[in-house]
């Protein structure tokens, strides 16, 4: 998965039209051979009756803290939850604190934040020509070339909002050392979350920068 988001990326950067799909639908048809059935139904799997294109889902169930031990769990890709909480939920939950006219900086990826969130999607060798001030820094688990001192010539305003999104939990404590994160950031325990999804589910801590 990284690979291909890395891919579209820089596609995106070249700027040709790309075209993404997030639902696909299916039709089987059983066909007759030889006067027998060639596919049989009984073997076929039931489909989940959950349909992301109609179903609407509040924010607060895309995601859930770690330890809890009874949480909703969605049939549904993390990485779709993902992108969910971060178009519904970044103006109300993670950069609700944030003035408008300091953008949110993503660092080799790019989330939809909404519309009322100023943006900007950067690559590592865009880094050094950065000099804006940023309200806010998402890292995706994609950015594994970034390195601290790299982080450390970047500004930010008090108060800015940092989202660390990892593969899981053991990742994102690697992360806060590798980047010498805790030096100019303040993180806490409740602030560590996961999507609510059946399958491995993908995490994320949020940050204040001090």
């Amino acid at each position: 998965m990284n690979a291909s988001l890395e891919f579209y990326r820089l596609l995106n950067y070249t700027g040709l039209v790309t075209c993404r799909f997030n639902l696909f639908k299916t039709q089987l048809r059983y066909l007759k051979s030889g006067g027998d059935v060639a596919c049989s139904p009984d073997k076929v799997l039931p489909v989940s009756v959950y349909n992301p294109s109609t179903d609407t889902i509040a924010v607060s169930k895309l995601i859930t803290v770690p330890d809890k031990a009874e949480s909703l769990a969605l049939p549904v890709p993390s990485h779709y939850l993902l992108e969910c909480f971060l178009h519904q939920g970044a103006s109300e939950v993670l950069f609700s604190t944030v003035p408008r006219s300091h953008p949110i900086l993503q660092l080799e990826c790019y989330f939809s934040l909404g519309e009322t969130v100023n943006t900007v999607s950067a690559t590592l060798q865009n880094l050094p020509s950065l000099t804006t001030e940023f309200g806010g820094l998402i890292l995706y688990f994609s950015a594994q070339r970034l390195r601290s001192l790299q982080l450390s010539n970047l500004k930010f305003i008090p108060g800015a909002k940092l989202c660390l999104i990892a593969r899981d939990r053991e990742e994102l404590r690697e992360e806060i050392v590798r980047l010498d994160l805790e030096d100019s950031w303040r993180f806490r325990f409740r602030d560590e979350f996961k999507t609510s999804s059946k399958d491995k589910p993908i995490y994320f801590l949020t940050g204040t920068y001090v």
